[in-house]
């Protein structure tokens, strides 16, 4: 028998502890740096790089995301693929770190020391929901003349999954649940009991679960399942079928056998038999 329900089940929609999305992983890179190197500026890459202009002593280093390559599908019935995503760190320095006859780190740190500050920083760094980042290259960009400044870029990627957005399905609620042990493992025997058939030819064993279900009419005779009578073996109900032996209000002798049935309930199991 289906189950009515008030309204329509909306269903359930999975959101995962800690969001995937290329915003979130910028972000948790840009602070990952930011609480392992000091000496410069961690930025965000800007919107307007043309009129943006560095301002700290040192240098700067800006985080932006590449882009991303998807894998072979992983399943037949749903999109999900590996998703493996690049983010590029522009470090950009006034000084190489390589003072001709000093200190190759020279009075302040230069973009040698950064660079492997920040290889150092995000080498093995694992945001949830992610592979741990992994380096992929280093190159030089450019040195700008005018303002003495000089731009390497460090690429790191990472991979996630990639999977489809589902639509919820529309599925009842569960409220009852019927397990029969169908082992016979817990059969139980009853002799035959007297019955009577009520106004709708029924009559209801105090049991479920039955099998090997026997009956005998007024006058002794055994009479037939399938031709004189129906059984409903889950909810112990038998049923007399019109034209055969029996009537409405006729007593008859039942035995049978049943086996333990266990109800699960919303929210509470109900063990019977």
């Amino acid at each position: 028998m289906g189950v009515m329900l008030d309204a329509p089940w909306t269903g359930a929609v999975f959101t995962p502890p800690t969001a995937i999305d290329i915003a979130t992983i910028e972000d948790a890179i840009v602070n990952q740096l930011r609480s392992q190197i000091s000496s410069i500026e961690i930025a965000h890459y800007p919107d307007n790089p043309e009129t943006w202009r560095m301002t700290h002593r040192v240098g700067a280093a800006l985080v932006m995301y590449k882009g991303a390559q998807y894998g072979e599908l992983l399943d037949t019935a749903a999109i999900i693929q590996e998703r493996k995503l690049e983010f590029e760190i522009a470090v950009m320095m006034r000084d190489l770190g390589w003072a001709v006859g000093g200190d190759p780190l020279g009075p302040s740190p230069g973009a040698y020391g950064i660079i492997e500050g920040i290889r150092t920083a995000l080498t093995g760094y694992q945001i949830a929901g992610c592979r741990k980042l992994y380096p992929v290259r280093e190159k030089f960009i450019k040195r700008d003349k005018q303002g003495g400044v000089w731009t390497y870029a460090s690429t790191f990627a990472l991979s996630t999954v990639a999977v489809e957005a589902s639509q919820p399905d529309d599925f009842p609620l569960f409220v009852k649940g019927v397990a029969l042990e169908e082992g016979g493992q817990t059969s139980i025997t009853l002799g035959a009991v007297a019955y009577t058939f009520n106004s709708s030819l029924q009559v209801q064993l105090p049991n479920g679960n039955v099998f090997a279900v026997s009956i005998t009419g007024p006058g002794g005779a055994a009479l037939t399942e399938g031709t004189d009578f129906t059984v409903d073996r889950a909810n112990g109900t038998v049923t007399a079928i019109p034209g055969g032996a029996i009537s409405a209000g006729e007593t008859v002798q039942i035995a049978y056998v049943y086996a333990e049935v266990a109800i699960a309930r919303t929210g509470q199991s109900e063990p019977t038999n």
